[in-house]
């Protein structure tokens, strides 16, 4: 993966770090009420769009948690 120099506070840091964990939280609720309601035609049909949320909230969380102490 390609470095990118990022021009941002240990502050901001921070509260980018924490935003992308509650949305990687957020995701892993949506995503297990989904799985677990499939009778609810909404829910059957946003569980796609779920897990590609979930997915990628985990890797931008994983990005943040791997970088913290640099």
């Amino acid at each position: 993966m390609e470095k990118v120099g990022l021009n941002i506070t240990p502050k901001e840091f921070k509260q980018l770090s924490k935003w992308a964990e509650e949305v990687y939280n957020i995701a892993v609720v949506v995503d297990y009420f989904c799985e677990t309601q499939p009778e609810i035609e909404e829910c059957y049909n946003l569980a796609p769009v779920i897990k590609n949320l979930r997915n990628n909230a985990d890797i931008l969380n994983a990005f943040f948690i791997d970088n913290e102490k640099q």
